[in-house]
């Protein structure tokens, strides 16, 4: 084999131990005993570990030397893994293989206290937790380096190109905007009578998983490459090119709870499942960005699914699954939806509070990661 043939072997290879991670990572967040889970943090730290091992040797960086030297035009995809390749591994080798490791192992005890504490409402469960996250965070942003900010080194690995400056910017400039209008909204509906536009009724979950599974395929997400599961909080996950799985949480009194997140998640797996499948575990199969990915979930959540076009369209079926429906018409759930009431769940925030959610979770990041905001202060903060 050539230097490229090599080196995108290789990375297939990385792919298949990473999917493997990724599915003790789902079976972890969705039906792992609670006593499994000292040893599955060692399972994971370990897989860890040997994908940090394959993604920085010597092999890798002649194949990738050896590619820059004949690199193909721009715009290709031989050309799009091998300089993506470059800069995945030119991060890779500044973090120390035992911080990767021990870091893949905090985060695996720290998904365990958070559920925990997140079913007690007590932060300081979880507490601990965080400031090891934090302390390990800030050694990772010194060994990557950075000019201005160390959240400067976290942000490029989410969304390449975009600094702590630039989203300042946008935020900064966002928020009172946005906080005007979230108050001026709230004014009108506390003076309408869409303030309380309650869906009554039981809406079983088995039923729920039944309306949740046929307006995702209806969206066009493939069920027999993929699945839709119970977790704490939602996700999307990739385990395999025809293996995407996705994942909500259900309240028995308000069946929107799911299938909003459903369908935030959906928007995930289309993205995934669209991606072309004769690349996956290259980065000319992968996607573009995390914001990218974000906008694919936020458009079919709010701009599809909480129209009334939408709600005309699928009333008849959500009525005749469940019953206590019935009395109800697809304006009032359409109002029911675009109700604006700020709350502390990001998750659950309507369109016009969320991107507060948003700038708020950046103001407080920021503050843990300079030392401005100590970890037994952010409940107040």
């Amino acid at each position: 084999m050539n230097a490229y043939e090599s080196l995108l072997q290789r990375n297939r290879e990385i792919a298949l131990l990473g999917t493997t991670s990724s599915l003790l990572s789902w079976d972890q967040e969705t039906g792992l005993p609670h006593d499994a889970a000292p040893y599955r943090a060692e399972q994971l730290a370990h897989l860890s570990g040997l994908i940090h091992r394959l993604a920085t040797s010597d092999d890798i960086r002649r194949w990738i030397e050896a590619c820059e030297a004949d690199l193909p035009p721009p715009g290709t995809p031989a050309h799009t893994n091998i300089t993506r390749l470059r800069r995945r591994f030119d991060r890779a080798v500044k973090l120390p293989h035992d911080l990767v490791e021990t870091c893949a192992r905090a985060a695996s005890h720290a998904h365990h206290a958070w559920v925990q504490a997140k079913e007690s409402s007590r932060f300081d469960i979880f507490a601990p937790h965080l400031q090891t996250l934090l302390d390990l965070t800030r050694q990772k942003a010194e060994h990557w380096g950075y000019t201005d900010h160390p959240y400067d080194a976290l942000l490029d690995g989410y969304e390449p190109g975009m600094t702590t400056a630039a989203a300042r910017h946008i935020l900064d400039n966002l928020a009172p905007r946005q906080a005007a209008l979230l108050a001026e909204v709230s004014t009108q509906y506390s003076n309408s009578e869409s303030t309380e536009p309650a869906l009554p009724g039981h809406y079983p979950i088995p039923d729920q998983q039944r309306f949740n599974a046929e307006v995702a395929a209806a969206f066009g997400f493939d069920l027999r490459a993929g699945r839709i599961d119970t977790a704490p909080h939602p996700f999307c996950t990739t385990l395999g090119p025809r293996d995407i799985r996705l994942t909500t949480r259900y309240r028995e009194d308000d069946f929107t709870y799911s299938l909003y997140s459903v369908i935030h998640e959906v928007g995930h797996g289309l993205y995934e499942q669209g991606l072309p499948t004769q690349y996956f575990g290259l980065p000319a199969g992968e996607a573009a960005s995390l914001g990218l990915h974000e906008s694919q979930s936020r458009l079919w959540e709010n701009k599809v699914a909480r129209t009334l076009t939408f709600w005309e369209h699928w009333f008849p079926r959500a009525a005749a699954i469940f019953p206590c429906l019935s009395q109800r018409s697809p304006n009032h759930i359409a109002r029911h939806l675009l109700r604006v009431q700020p709350s502390l769940i990001r998750t659950e925030a309507d369109e016009v509070s969320y991107d507060l959610h948003i700038a708020i979770r950046f103001q407080l990041e920021l503050a843990l990661i300079s030392g401005d905001l100590a970890v037994r202060d952010v409940p107040a903060a």
